[in-house]
Formats: C-alpha cells, structure tokens, sequence
C-alpha cells in the first residue's frame, strides 16, 4: 500500500493543496495526517475541512490542543501566540469539533503514528536531535515511528535492540530503503511551514509493500499565502519565514 504521511499544514492551506494534489499524482491511497492543522497561518477552517475530507487518520497537534483552550501557550514564542489569539476568534465550531476527535498517538501494522514524540505524546518533547531520537526508540514496539513537530524532515534508523549499542544511520533523504531488521524513526517535515531552509512543502510517500520511505518536495503558491496573511494582520515574522523555509 502506498501511505501519504504529513504534518505541520499550520493553516496554510495554498501548501495543503498542493500536497494532496501531489498525493494524488503519486497514486497515495492512505493518507495520514500528524497533526497542527492550525496555528501560523490564515486558512485554520479550511485546512480542517480538506483534512478532514481526505485523510484517513489524524492524529492531534499542540497548536490544535491550544486552539481547543485545553492547555495553555506559555511555552509559544510571541508571534505563535499572536497568531494563536487570532485562530482563537476565526475557528470554527466544526473545526473545534473535529480537533476534538482527534486522538495523540494511533499503531497501525508496522507503523506507529505521532504529532511530537512516542516518548509521552501529551506533553509534546521536541525530537530536535540524535540524542533525542534515540531515547524516543524504547517508547514505540513497531518497526516504523512516524513524526513531526520540529518542521524538519530527517530519518534515524537501528539495527541493535538497543539504539546507544549501535552506530545509528542519519539521513535527510529523499529515499531510504531500511535494511533487514531496521527500526526507523522518521520526521516527515512540514507541510505549511518548513525549517529546513527549503520552502518547498513537504510530506512522506512509504510504500509498505516493497519497503522504502521517499521524501517529496512540492513548489506551492508561498505568495498566495502571504496575501492571506497579510489581510489577517498576521504577524510580520510568520509572513516572511514560510519563502525562506525557517
């Protein structure tokens, strides 16, 4: 089965789009979202509703918790929180509600799906570095942990029981094939707000028949979006950060 794994859409819905019409392109037939459908950009309804429509399964994102007023945004940086206060009065009772569905973490056959880390999804730890990606391999038991949260796609694989024991492979893709008995924690990056210092969206095409994870980066319309959030009066740095992919 081809999957379409992506994460971090942040209502960014030019980015959205374009993502799935690239799914579609590439023939995905099982669509899986990580989460922050909402939070930085203009379009939080919309982006909720496309989700909705088209992905099979969708996990919860901390913007998407904060968005429901069920934990506080002490921890967001200034502009998040403007961003936030805005998303607040423009979200719609539907999207709400669909947020609200949502669960933290869902195992599927070989994969495990998560917004932040398999480590205590509720309190969203940032997988932001080896160290970090290692520790999160004893808190999953399937072969394949899918991640997002950090907007930056990277893949971290384990041959050994226990991953300090072994010399991990890093990569940043676009393809990797996991060798026999691999384990494989893998971020797919973000679909409306990359930190890669690549613009392009991206997300995650696995073929889980014949085994292999590729890394897809798709050119969006970046100034539609800007537009949008210009007539928001959506902070400055959050217009500006998405053409320059950080």
């Amino acid at each position: 089965m081809l999957y379409g794994i992506f994460s971090d859409i942040h209502a960014n819905l030019q980015a959205l789009e374009t993502v799935l019409r690239s799914m579609d392109s590439r023939k995905v037939e099982r669509r899986i979202c990580l989460g922050d459908i909402v939070g930085y950009g203009a379009s939080p309804n919309e982006c909720a509703t496309l989700v909705k429509q088209y992905s099979d399964l969708c996990l919860l994102g901390n913007h998407d918790n904060v968005a429901l007023k069920r934990e506080a945004y002490s921890d967001f940086n200034i502009y998040a929180k403007t961003a936030m206060e805005w998303t607040w009065a423009h979200i719609s009772e539907q999207t709400k509600d669909y947020l609200r569905s949502l669960p933290y973490i869902v195992e599927e056959q070989n994969f495990t799906f998560v917004h932040s880390s398999p480590m205590s999804p509720v309190d969203w730890h940032y997988v932001a570095d080896l160290d970090g990606a290692l520790e999160a391999f004893s808190y999953f038991k399937t072969p394949y942990c899918f991640i997002g949260h950090t907007h930056s796609p990277v893949i971290v694989a384990t041959n050994s029981e226990d991953p300090y024991e072994d010399i991990p492979v890093i990569s940043d893709g676009p393809l990797y094939r996991p060798q026999e008995n691999e384990r494989v924690l893998l971020n797919v990056g973000s679909v409306g707000q990359p930190r890669d210092r690549d613009n392009r969206a991206c997300w995650c095409l696995v073929d889980s028949e014949c085994n292999w994870f590729e890394f897809v980066r798709v050119e969006y319309d970046i100034d539609k979006a800007q537009d949008l959030m210009r007539k928001e009066n959506l902070p400055l740095f959050l217009i500006e950060r998405i053409a320059l992919g950080r």
